[in-house]
């Protein structure tokens, strides 16, 4: 859909009231008072403040729980005209004012030890300020913590909600380097020990972070926190579940709809394909929130979460496995699953904490133990833990993919076969080992992404997993003049011809007319059907064969 067709299909909403999407601020105020998308969650932030008082909420990054600090904060502060037309509205007792400590421990520099002390120093000082108390500058910044909470109990006689967002960033930041990383969490297990024996003074207190670490003291010598991020009470605290996404978004799915030249069913649908599969209790779904708010607003799928919501500590453990992750008959039980040992960090509960894995299934296992099977939860999760690695595969070979620049683009362009599949063998031999995924259904996924991501690395603009009414693109790229529709197979069967496999694949663009869309307009019309097939040749390795057929349209 253009520009302007976009503006015609929203003002021919303009009967309907709908609500802006706003994806730069993560602040309940600001969306509120701009009238911006608000996914009402105070049902079940109402039911967290009557039945908890001290909390730890685990989720992956930009899956909301700022937004979720945020709306906590201006709760306890009586922020009662925000609230208008929510669930809580007329539930809470809006003459009760608390007194807020709100800290986002991702806003602290931590590239040292000294720069983090510093900060935190800098930020409990700015909140007492804020309050009109003065602190005592010759005392530690846990002892300044200690004494704000102390002080603002005295001169308020309420009790003081603490709420701290991202508290495990001065670790993650620096995982990595192992002796920062282990002096970082020696100053916040000191800072977060001013919250111990502070019951009488706290009305709440509420902690995000990714990981829940063992050995940092605001689990081992807090009093009794508990975690709800395994809670199916609390699951879909953060994220969109499929009611509230056609509730409040369905004039949007109308818009993505027709950009798409889908229907609306079709439209949520691919929704779902892409966006769709997050559990955190084994039992209810939800969308991730900033890549599903990022397509109906750009009224385009596209991969919108990986690019800022991947944790960079991540993949660079990854990479550094010495064995290859099998994503087949993922189980892990709780223990192992909810926490990370930080000397000792296992491959799964490091891919569920950052987001690559979510719950399939929860069950007890033969001596009565929780269990949950684990799995990769959408499409789009799928390409970014392939990309992400592959990208540190690709920048080895950075050089020679410029190299070849030209020539490749040449040979597909003249339609030649022979040099294109030459070159995609040589680099396809050449992936290192933390490439071979071992998943039987997606092995076939490596060899495309690496294809389309030489393709992007050489300037094409692409588009992959495209729907159209007929089927499902695997990818489209293009210049300005010619626009290439690839379709891509894969087998291990040695009984299967690599001659039929790459018909098979060319035969389909034709039966389905994938290039429909495009024949009567400026571009010239190339279809690319690739084939690879893997074959054994001892127990570790494999060898890839590649075939390709390039044929160009005729516009007539």
């Amino acid at each position: 859909m253009k520009e302007g067709e976009n503006g015609k299909y929203f003002r021919s909403l303009k009967h309907k009231h709908f609500k802006k999407i706003c994806l730069g601020t993560q602040t309940f105020k600001f969306l509120r008072e701009n009238d911006f998308l608000y996914v009402d969650k105070t049902k079940e932030i109402y039911n967290l403040l009557n039945n908890e008082k001290i909390v730890f909420l685990s989720r992956p990054r930009r899956f909301g729980k700022s937004l979720l600090v945020s709306t906590l904060k201006s709760l306890f502060l009586g922020n009662k005209e925000f609230f208008k037309g929510l669930y809580i509205y007329d539930k809470w007792d809006w003459d009760e004012q608390y007194s807020v400590i709100h800290l986002d421990m991702s806003d602290l520099e931590n590239s040292s030890t000294e720069e983090l002390k510093l900060d935190l120093e800098n930020t409990i000082e700015t909140v007492a300020k804020s309050y009109n108390i003065i602190l005592d500058d010759k005392i530690s910044v846990r002892k300044k913590f200690s004494n704000l909470i102390m002080e603002l109990y005295n001169s308020t006689g309420e009790k003081v909600v603490v709420l701290i967002d991202e508290y495990d960033a001065p670790i993650l930041d620096n995982i990595n380097n192992e002796e920062l990383a282990d002096a970082n969490r020696e100053v916040i297990e000191s800072f977060y020990r001013a919250l111990k024996n502070k019951d009488e003074y706290l009305r709440f207190v509420f902690i995000t972070g990714i990981s829940k670490f063992t050995h940092t003291s605001i689990f081992s010598k807090l009093n009794n926190p508990t975690d709800i991020s395994l809670s199916n009470k609390y699951s879909t605290i953060c994220g969109i579940t499929h009611e509230e996404l056609t509730d409040y978004c369905s004039h949007y799915i109308q818009f993505l709809a027709d950009g798409e030249n889908m229907d609306y069913n079709a439209a949520l649908n691919e929704i779902n394909h892409w966006y769709d599969g997050y559990s955190f209790d084994g039992e209810h779904n939800v969308f991730n929130p900033y890549s599903t708010l990022s397509a109906l607003k750009s009224g385009e799928f596209s991969h919108y979460w990986f690019g800022t919501g991947t944790p960079h500590f991540l993949v660079d453990i990854l990479k550094n496995r010495e064995e290859t992750i099998d994503f087949d008959d993922m189980i892990i039980n709780k223990k192992d699953l909810n926490e990370i040992d930080p000397d000792d960090i296992g491959d799964l509960p490091l891919l569920f904490q950052g987001g690559y894995l979510t719950i399939d299934n929860k069950f007890k296992n033969e001596q009565n133990e929780t269990e949950y099977s684990l799995k990769i939860p959408n499409f789009e999760v799928k390409q970014a833990y392939k990309d992400n690695l592959i990208n540190f595969y690709l920048s080895e070979v950075e050089e020679d993919i410029l190299d070849f620049q030209d020539e490749l683009w040449e040979d597909i362009k003249n339609g030649d076969c022979e040099s294109l599949t030459n070159y995609l063998e040589i680099q396809l031999g050449e992936i290192p080992y933390y490439l071979n995924i071992t998943t039987r259904n997606d092995r076939w996924k490596v060899k495309q992404t690496i294809f389309l991501l030489l393709l992007k690395n050489m300037g094409f603009k692409i588009r992959s997993e495209v729907p159209i009414n007929q089927g499902r693109i695997d990818a489209i790229f293009r210049d300005k003049k010619q626009i290439v529709i690839t379709e891509v197979k894969y087998t291990q069967d040695q009984k299967k011809s690599i001659d039929t496999l790459v018909d098979s694949a060319l035969n389909q663009i034709h039966t389905k007319q994938y290039y429909r869309l495009y024949k009567n307009k400026k571009y010239n019309v190339i279809l690319l059907a690739i084939a690879f097939k893997d074959t054994k040749i001892n127990k570790k390795d494999t060898v890839t064969e590649v075939k390709c057929k390039i044929e160009k349209l005729n516009h007539e």
